[in-house]
């Protein structure tokens, strides 16, 4: 069980006797280990925010950006919403977002504030993960207010572990298997279980397939990866000919037999349903299980399949992929690529693929989140088609204003885009496909954000 720690003897905060609740609230996140927040600073409320020591990076779409820091950075991340303000925030993403508007928990006076911040920051890092959302109204913001100065607070997310009875269960289920397949989804990634996932793979010799949010949950090259087609026709009858399929955290609705989610509301009475992070789960599960000897059947059944859905990869997005420095995220918008990032694309030691196939706008604005985590330690690489660089391309004044290392491909961008990007004072390049990569070279050697505008042939 979990449960948020306070410290005991912290200083007395300077300038304490004319705090308001926004004060608290700027010196529970610092308390809590925050040091970036995200979100506009126009009204009175969040005022206290430029007070205090922590950085603070504003933009359109700080949601987005919200996110992209949190799962880039690996921490939970603070938003801050204008009233009425719903925040573009997805699943699965470790968010805090704090608002006068909606919230799940309602502050009624700042003495409550340094609580319902922990417990949600607390949410936010227990799988599945958040967002999460606080509601503090006004006037509690605005409000001077005697509360005692915040003190050290020590995050405790809580661990799901699974039942030991369920995994002696699965297990059974997957040692009488003769043909175990295994779907793999985001909450391995999410949950950093892409080792254990591993281990339960190669000692059942099972096939892997992996959701679009679950790329990168399973090496790409390793002969038990059976690629990510989970749409085609041939891979369902795939997974058809499977005895047994476990599907890992993902709500993918396929049949299976076999669930382990730490989302209890994905698991339900048609299979076995473990409830349970994915790296504890897998790690039982692997433990359990029975070690099979290699014979080469599994690996023949997944070049068989992949020689009927898989396609190649694009010799641009090949060319892309070859100048990305190692550890660099990526961010995805609708491209003329369509899907083909999340079934060819090998994010390496990138950990994911981010974004999705119909996303418009999104990846420019979480790439710069996750630029703001990661600081000059790699580069972070936005991409986006024509029709959504339009309504990414106000964020470059944010970019360029906060520093951000983040390189943002534009292909099928036309000349307007080169100009328009221009006019924002960011470093921008009119690129072909045979320049693109010496293109993408030089903008990730360089500071500060940089565009890069692909051509239509």
């Amino acid at each position: 069980m979990g449960g948020t720690s306070f410290g005991e003897g912290c200083d007395m905060v300077p300038g304490a006797r004319g705090r308001t609740g926004g004060d608290v609230v700027a010196e529970t996140l610092a308390a809590l280990g925050a040091r970036t927040v995200f979100g506009p600073l126009a009204l009175g409320p969040f005022e206290a925010i430029r007070r205090s020591g922590l950085r603070h990076v504003s933009g359109l779409n700080t949601g987005a950006m919200a996110d992209g820091h949190a799962r880039s950075g690996g921490e939970v991340t603070a938003l801050l919403l204008l009233p009425g303000e719903a925040g573009d925030l997805v699943a699965s993403g470790p968010v805090v977002a704090i608002g006068c508007g909606a919230g799940r928990e309602v502050v009624g006076s700042a003495a409550e504030i340094p609580a319902a911040l922990a417990r949600a920051w607390d949410d936010a890092a227990t799988a599945p993960f958040g967002p999460v959302r606080v509601r503090i109204p006004e006037h509690v913001l605005l409000e001077r207010t005697s509360a005692p100065p915040v003190p050290a607070i020590v995050p405790c997310p809580r661990s799901i572990v699974p039942d030991a009875d369920l995994i002696a269960l699965a297990a059974k289920l997957l040692d009488d298997a003769v043909r175990p397949v295994v779907i793999a989804g985001g909450g391995v990634v999410r949950g950093d279980a892409r080792a254990e996932l591993l281990a339960l793979a190669e000692k059942l010799r099972a096939p892997v397939l992996t959701t679009f949010g679950g790329r990168g949950a399973f090496p790409v090259d390793h002969p038990l990866s059976a690629g990510s087609w989970l749409a085609d026709p041939r891979t369902a009858r795939f997974l058809a000919d499977a005895d047994v399929v476990l599907v890992v955290g993902s709500g993918q609705d396929v049949p299976h037999r076999i669930r382990i989610d730490a989302d209890p509301g994905r698991l339900d009475q048609r299979a076995l349903g473990v409830h349970g992070e994915a790296r504890f789960a897998l790690a039982d599960l692997a433990d359990a299980v029975t070690a099979r000897a290699p014979d080469g059947v599994a690996e023949g059944g997944v070049r068989a399949l992949l020689e009927l859905v898989g396609e190649p990869e694009p010799p641009l997005l090949t060319a892309i992929r070859a100048t990305l420095p190692d550890h660099s995220p990526t961010y995805w918008d609708r491209t003329p690529f369509g899907d083909l990032p999340w079934t060819t694309w090998d994010p390496r030691d990138s950990g994911a693929v981010n974004g999705a196939p119909d996303g418009l706008g999104r990846a420019l604005p979480a790439a710069m989140g996750a630029a703001a985590a990661l600081g000059d330690r790699v580069p972070v690489l936005a991409v986006s088609g024509g029709d959504g660089a339009t309504r990414g391309m106000p964020e470059l004044a944010a970019a360029g204003r906060h520093g951000l290392r983040v390189v943002w491909l534009i292909v099928d961008g036309g000349r307007d885009l080169v100009t328009l990007a221009d006019t924002f004072g960011v470093a921008t390049a009119a690129s072909t496909a045979a320049t693109v990569g010496e293109d993408l070279v030089d903008a990730f050697a360089g500071a500060g954000p940089r565009v890069v505008v692909l051509r239509p042939a």
